[in-house]
């Protein structure tokens, strides 16, 4: 009975009331209109759009090759020869001595139908002949002309694919040319972009080359068919080769504007949650201090930011951070504000220790309890 006596007596001691949780601590932004550029990254490269790939016009040994990589070339340039000329140059100088001939046998022909000599047939028959002697050399230069590979137009050696020595056949491939003023960025568009990209339109290009330095550059051209096999429609734009020396197959990372909306209402990715139906939500503060959950219907995603079509208003109070610990309707509290019920510590939490008995108080309880 006294150990009854005295435990009743500490338990009635021990305070009743306990700490009140705090609400849970979020950060807010406070919605307003900015602009919203939704934009596609691609990835293209430069590609130079006047290219020669010549090739052997004729068969033998490659000698004399003139050129290598890196080389610039002016039209006419002699790039290398393939042997075996010795019976081409020998048909040139008797196609050229067989027309000397048949010259001379015009004018004599002709000397005489203008004396009446001789009859304007034969003069006719000189003629012919000397057409057939012209077009044999002719074709004896141009037979040459085979054995002697030249540059068609100025440019830059991109590859050579031969050496000296080496026995060719006709059209294997010997040097590649490209033209270095006609050097574009080549890149690629999905099919599900091609009509949203016209001719004339902007685009950012940066490239591993010049890392800290963006150029704004205009498409110049859109292929008029998609890609079958890879469903994408390629486009082109200009280069300011007048400011800085590109090179072909440079890399170029890309950015196109498909839209901009200049009073958009937009969120930041983490602040949107799936709702108990599974649809998407944001948590606002109301005006008490609660949470309150709202439906958005969300648009296009852009740099960490998502366009919202509805279910927020300017002035919205989103909680952007610290919504995993928020429940709608329950109170909240903004990071950088004071806690909403704050009380003093006596009213907070409870005594460190329990006020000490006096004697006196301490035995009447038990000697209440004897008979």
């Amino acid at each position: 009975m006294l150990a009854a006596g005295s435990g009743a007596g500490v338990a009635a001691a021990e305070p009743s009331g306990q700490a009140k949780k705090p609400p849970p601590a979020v950060s807010v932004e406070t919605i307003a209109p900015r602009q919203f550029v939704e934009r596609l990254a691609l990835t293209g490269s430069i590609e130079p759009t006047i290219v020669a790939e010549l090739s052997s016009p004729a068969e033998g040994p490659v000698y004399d090759c003139r050129v290598r990589e890196g080389d610039r070339v002016t039209a006419g340039d002699t790039l290398l020869g393939i042997g075996r000329e010795t019976s081409v140059t020998a048909n040139v100088a008797a196609a050229e001595e067989e027309l000397q001939r048949k010259q001379r046998d015009f004018d004599r022909f002709s000397s005489l139908a203008t004396r009446n000599v001789l009859a304007a047939d034969e003069l006719d028959r000189a003629r012919a002949e000397l057409e057939r002697a012209r077009a044999g050399l002719t074709q004896a230069q141009q037979a040459a002309s085979d054995y002697v590979l030249k540059a068609p137009w100025p440019g830059i050696v991109a590859r050579v694919h031969v050496a000296d020595g080496k026995y060719v056949a006709p059209r294997t491939p010997l040097v590649d040319l490209f033209d270095p003023s006609s050097l574009v960025l080549r890149f690629q568009v999905p099919e599900r972009h091609v009509f949203a990209i016209e001719q004339g339109d902007a685009i950012e290009a940066r490239f591993d080359a010049f890392p800290d330095r963006p150029f704004t550059l205009a498409i110049t051209r859109a292929f008029p068919e998609i890609d079958r096999r890879l469903r994408t429609r390629t486009f082109e734009a200009a280069l300011p080769l007048d400011q800085v020396d590109f090179a072909p197959g440079q890399f170029a990372r890309i950015a196109v504007a498909l839209q901009t909306v200049p009073q958009a209402i937009t969120i930041p990715v983490e602040a949107m949650a799936t709702g108990t139906d599974g649809q998407p939500v944001v948590f606002v503060v109301a005006a008490d201090g609660t949470a309150r959950a709202v439906p958005i219907t969300p648009g296009t995603e852009q740099d960490g930011r998502m366009l919202v079509a509805d279910g927020l208003a300017p002035g919205d109070r989103l909680i952007v951070n610290g919504i995993e610990k928020v429940r709608a309707g329950e109170p909240v509290r903004v990071a950088d504000a004071p806690p909403a019920s704050a009380a003093t510590p006596t009213e907070a939490s409870p005594p460190a220790s329990p006020p000490e008995s006096s004697p006196a108080s301490s035995k009447a309880p038990a000697e209440a309890a004897r008979p």
